[in-house]
């Protein structure tokens, strides 16, 4: 198997699916782009399926490496996870290809077909900073809760900062990284509620 050519191939697909979507792009308008011929893609990968998978593959290996090599050596759990969730955020600015089709990966029917954690390479991340939640926050009731906020949390961070002038990037991923951890370290128990509140005054 020709590694260029392979790599070549993935590239194409990617792009076009981020362009057309995956059920709007043929693949022999892959094969074009790729500069390779419809059956040549076939030998490399039999179904268009199994090519969405190895495109998703692909970032995944590729993100894993970018994230190791951004993440710093941290004493602290704050610092640990702030250090990490900066890791991801520059992943994504920095790779906006790979980014938009992730988004369009999970929120597609193929990533049920594929027995594999999306972005498994940030699983650390979204593990390590459970430890940083409050035993009163909701997320100790509902563990899963956790994830969708962090996902979304960081999605929403690397598109904003994809779709917007932001001046001082590095000052806004700061900052929504502290939003994050004051929102899993908060103890609502501590909180008044508005009943109480109400009640005080009286």
């Amino acid at each position: 198997m020709d590694e260029n050519k392979r790599k070549n191939i993935l590239l194409a697909a990617m792009k076009l699916f981020n362009e057309r979507g995956f059920h709007g792009t043929p693949t022999s308008l892959i094969a074009k782009k790729a500069k390779v011929s419809v059956g040549t893609l076939f030998n490399y990968y039999e179904t268009k399926e199994e090519l969405i998978h190895a495109v998703y593959m692909e970032i995944k290996l590729h993100s894993k490496y970018t994230f190791l090599t951004l993440i710093e050596e941290k004493t602290s759990l704050h610092d640990r996870l702030k250090s990490m969730w900066n890791a991801v955020i520059k992943w994504g600015i920095n790779n906006p290809d790979e980014f938009e089709y992730t988004e369009l990966f999970i929120h597609s029917s193929f990533r049920k077909s594929l027995n594999d954690e999306v972005m498994g390479s940030f699983k650390k991340f979204r593990e390590s900073i459970l430890l940083a939640i409050s035993p009163k926050t909701i997320c100790l009731k509902y563990p899963e809760f956790s994830m969708y906020y962090i996902d979304n949390a960081l999605h929403a961070t690397i598109k904003f900062i994809l779709t917007n002038k932001v001046k001082n990037i590095d000052g806004f991923i700061d900052s929504s990284f502290e939003m994050v951890w004051s929102g899993f370290s908060n103890d609502s128990s501590l909180q008044p509620t508005q009943f109480e509140l109400e009640t005080s005054t009286v």
